[in-house]
C-alpha cells in the first residue's frame, strides 16, 4: 500500500469511527430515557438527530471502495448500537413483546394460541403478569405458525422474559445484515454499503429495543434471496420465503419478484409449504374465516385487520377521506364513516396493489441478471406500503435491506439509486406517528403527521422515477 493509499485509508476509518460515536450519542441519550413512549418528544429529536451521522455516512459509503479496517469498524459500531439500547431499555414504544411471550407460554403448556383470546376465562390456569400487558386481550393470537414456532422456542429458553426477546431480535437482525453483505459482494457492488442497512436508526429501534417480529421476517427473506443468487437452490429460496410469509405475510409480496426465476415446480414448493404448515395449525382452532370477530382461528386476525384497522395510512386514508366526505385526521369507527366508502377504498387500493404485482411479475421476465432481481425486489414492497391501511414504523423494515442494492457500481449508470431518497427519508419521518401516544387517554393521529409523512415522500418518487435524459429511472430499473 502506497502512503497515500495509506493515509486515505486511515482518513476513511477516522471519518467512519466519528460519525459511528455521534450516532452513538444519540442512541445512548435514548437509553437515559428509559421509557420511550412516556418521553415521546425527547425520543424523536433525539431519532431525528441520529439520522444526521447516518445520512452522512450513508452518502460517503456510496463513494467509497471497500476497505477491510473500515468495514470491521463499522461492524463493530453497529454492534455497538444494538447493545446501546438492548441494555438500557425495555420495549416501551410497542407492546407487541408481551403478547410474544403469552404465545410463547401458551405453545409451551400445548395450548394451541389460535383457540382463544387472551382474556377467555378458560386461559386462566396459565395467568402471568404479561398477560395483562398483551394488547388487544379480547382477540386471540394474530401471528402466523412461523411466529408461533419462535415464541415457543424463546420463551422455552427464558420464561417471561422481553429481553429475551430482544437479544433474538438482535442476533436476527445481524444474521440480516451478514447476508445482504453476501449478497452485496456476490452481486459485485461494494460491502460497505451494508451500512445502509446496519446503521439505519429505525432497525436499531425497532429491534434492539422494540423486539419485533419483523426481525424473524426479515432474516428469512434475506435467506431465500441468498439462496436463489448465492447458492443457486430454488427449493431452499422457496421454502425459505414460504417460512417468512408464515412469520408476517409480507414477504409473499415478493413472489412476483422470484416466480419466474422459481419456476413452476418451485411456486408450488412455496404454495404446499405455506398450506401445510397452516393447515397443522388450523386444525383444532380453525381457519377463522367465518365466525365471531374475536381473533380466534388462524385467519381470525387478519378478519378484524382487513375490516377495522387503519392507522398512519397514506394514499388509502385520502381515497377513504374522498369517497366517503369524512374529513378526519385520524382512523374513525366504521360504523361512523359509512361502511360503503370504505369497502370501496379498500377494493380500490386493493386493486392497485393487484396490477401492480401482475405488471412487476410480467417486468421480471428480464430479470435474469442477480443484480437486476434484487433492484425489483423493493418494488412490490413499497407498492403495498404506499396502499396499505396501516402503516406502523417497524412495517418500514422490509423494505431497508433491500436498500444497498440500488445504487450503482462504480462507473455503473443507473436511475434506481435515486430510490434511496425517498426511502431513507420515510424511514425517518414514519417514525412521526409515534406522537399518537402524547396523550395516552386519547390516542389519535395528526393531519400534520401525515403530511409531512408522505407528501415530500411522493415529491421524492416522482423526482426519483422522472425521465432523464430519454431514459429515466423507471425504464432502466431491470436494465442496469
Amino acid at each position: 500500500m502506497t502512503k497515500a493509499n495509506a493515509t486515505q485509508t486511515s482518513r476513511a476509518w477516522l471519518g467512519i469511527l466519528v460519525l459511528g460515536l455521534v450516532l452513538e450519542a444519540c442512541l445512548v441519550g435514548m437509553g437515559f430515557l428509559g421509557d420511550l413512549r412516556r418521553h415521546t418528544i425527547p425520543f424523536l429529536v433525539l431519532y431525528f438527530l441520529s439520522f444526521v451521522p447516518y445520512g452522512i455516512a450513508v452518502w460517503w459509503s456510496l463513494r467509497q471502495a471497500d476497505q477491510r479496517r473500515v468495514l470491521v469498524t463499522l461492524w463493530g459500531l453497529a454492534l455497538l448500537f444494538r447493545i446501546t439500547l438492548l441494555f438500557t431499555t425495555p420495549p416501551t414504544l410497542s407492546d407487541d413483546v408481551y403478547r410474544y411471550i403469552w404465545d410463547g407460554r401458551l405453545a409451551n403448556a400445548g395450548v394451541n394460541p389460535y383457540t382463544y383470546p387472551v382474556d377467555s376465562p378458560l386461559l386462566d390456569d396459565f395467568d402471568s403478569p404479561q398477560r395483562a400487558l398483551v394488547n388487544n386481550s379480547w382477540m386471540a393470537s394474530p401471528y402466523l405458525p412461523v411466529a408461533q414456532g419462535f415464541f415457543a422456542a424463546v420463551y422455552r429458553l427464558a420464561p417471561d422474559n422481553p429481553l429475551a426477546f430482544q437479544i433474538a431480535a438482535l442476533l436476527l437482525d445481524l444474521l440480516t445484515g451478514a447476508l445482504v453483505l453476501l449478497l452485496l459482494v456476490r452481486v459485485r457492488l461494494p460491502g460497505l454499503r451494508v451500512l445502509i442497512y446496519l446503521w439505519n436508526p429505525l432497525i436499531i429501534v425497532e429491534f434492539a429495543h422494540g423486539a419485533h417480529l419483523d426481525a424473524l421476517m426479515l432474516a428469512l427473506t434475506l435467506v431465500a434471496l441468498w439462496a436463489l443468487i448465492a447458492a443457486r437452490s430454488r427449493w431452499l429460496s422457496a421454502v425459505a420465503l414460504a417460512a417468512a410469509t408464515l412469520t408476517k405475510g409480507l414477504p409473499a409480496l415478493l413472489v412476483p419478484v422470484l416466480a419466474r426465476r422459481w419456476g413452476w415446480r418451485y411456486l408450488a414448493l412455496f404454495t404446499g409449504f405455506f398450506l401445510l404448515a397452516s393447515t397443522v395449525f388450523a386444525l383444532d382452532a380453525g381457519w377463522g374465516l367465518t365466525g365471531p370477530l374475536d381473533g380466534t382461528g388462524l385467519f381470525g386476525a387478519f378478519r378484524i385487520y382487513s375490516t377495522y384497522w387503519n392507522y398512519n395510512g397514506g394514499l388509502y386514508h385520502w381515497l377513504e377521506v374522498l369517497l366517503s366526505g369524512y374529513p378526519t385526521p385520524g382512523a374513525v369507527p366504521p360504523e361512523i364513516v359509512g361502511w360503503a366508502p370504505i369497502r370501496a377504498a379498500k377494493l380500490i387500493s386493493l386493486a392497485a396493489l393487484a396490477v401492480s404485482l401482475v405488471a412487476i411479475w410480467w417486468r421480471c421476465r428480464y430479470c435474469d441478471d442477480d443484480l437486476t432481481l434484487l433492484r425489483m425486489a423493493p418494488v412490490p414492497v413499497a407498492a403495498y406500503l404506499l396502499l396499505a391501511t396501516t402503516v406502523h414504523p417497524w412495517y418500514i423494515a422490509l423494505i431497508i435491506p433491500l436498500l444497498p442494492f440500488l445504487a450503482a457500481r462504480p462507473g455503473e449508470a443507473t436511475g434506481s439509486g435515486r430510490f434511496l431518497v425517498p426511502a431513507l427519508y420515510f424511514s425517518a419521518a414514519v417514525a412521526l406517528s409515534y406522537l399518537t401516544y402524547l396523550d395516552p387517554d386519547n390516542l389519535r393521529e395528526y393531519t400534520a403527521v401525515r403530511l409531512i409523512e408522505y407528501v415530500p415522500l411522493y415529491v421524492m418518487l416522482i423526482w426519483a422515477a422522472w425521465p432523464r435524459g430519454g431514459t429515466g429511472a423507471i425504464g432502466r430499473f431491470g436494465k442496469d
